[in-house]
């Protein structure tokens, strides 16, 4: 049911412990980056909604699913429903999980979460990498599921090059296909010289022209190729790995090759173990 295309269900809780609502409202900020994280872990639009006062010693889980009236029940929804009518599309599409489910890796989503909820609420590192700009723009395509392809390319388009700029720090003089294939090929993506290109030939199509497709010129041979934008090496699976590298997030598990192969993560046994997720902020403001 977590993966339901159509509505919302209640899939977990979140227990904040705060003397007052006005010290829960406080931590709004907070609450926003969280859902943004657990968006992008899922790749699939994650709410986090509705909160009621449970006193010291009651169980939130117990009471919601008892038979006896609680307040609760009716401050918490157990499915929201949020198809949309007149198109009949899915409210919450989802491309496939980006992070691996607890019940294999228990540990990866949430040293993902931790760190995910410490350098979005840093404006030095938003300074550095452009992180937080570059990580909503996935969130929102992610969330807008299938919209217009120039929409959804401009947000990939732009969320990628704000981060290849950020840390290449290039002249006016470089081209866009070598800080593209130059960054990429810095976090271990390897990118070929057209691919680069093309890369490159259908951001400007797109955003000087409002054209979803380009000429290019190969890299041996120098002949004028065209390609259309839907032709592109799956960048929009590339994107949410580059944004896990540039937070710092490696883990050998998860496999560099998959916005190709689509082979996600490396094999390996279900583990149990107990993880606690900090959602306090670390320093910074957002």
């Amino acid at each position: 049911m977590a993966r339901d295309k159509d509505s919302f269900h209640l899939t977990g809780l979140l227990h904040v412990p705060v003397n007052s609502l006005f010290a829960f409202r406080a931590r709004r900020d907070t609450f926003f980056d969280l859902e943004a994280a657990l968006t992008f872990c899922e790749q699939q639009h994650v709410a986090l909604s509705n909160c009621s006062e449970v006193l010291p010693g009651e169980d939130p889980v117990e009471m919601l699913l008892s038979s006896v009236p609680h307040q609760l029940k009716q401050d918490i929804d157990l499915v929201i429903t949020g198809s949309n009518l007149i198109s009949r599309r899915p409210a919450r599409p989802t491309s496939g999980h980006r992070l691996q489910f607890d019940a294999f890796l228990p540990d990866m989503r949430v040293r993902f979460l931790n760190l995910a909820i410490e350098r979005l609420g840093s404006a030095e590192f938003q300074a550095e990498t452009g992180f937080r700009s570059a990580f909503f723009r996935h969130v929102e395509v992610v969330k807008m599921g299938a919209a217009p392809i120039d929409v959804t390319f401009s947000l990939v388009f732009t969320g990628l090059e704000l981060l290849a700029r950020m840390k290449l720090k290039p002249t006016r003089h470089q081209s866009l296909s070598w800080i593209m294939k130059t960054f990429l090929d810095s976090l271990g993506f390897t990118v070929s010289e057209d691919e680069a290109r093309q890369f490159a030939q259908c951001r400007n199509a797109l955003f000087h022209r409002g054209e979803l497709h380009a000429t290019y010129h190969t890299e041996v041979g120098g002949e004028v190729r065209s390609i259309k934008i839907t032709e592109l090496p799956n960048i929009r699976s590339l994107f949410p790995d580059v944004l896990l590298k540039v937070l710092g997030f490696n883990d050998p598990r998860i496999s560099s090759n998959r916005w190709r192969d689509r082979m996600a993560f490396k094999g390996e046994g279900v583990v149990s173990r107990t993880i606690k997720l900090d959602i306090s902020r670390k320093g910074g403001t957002s």
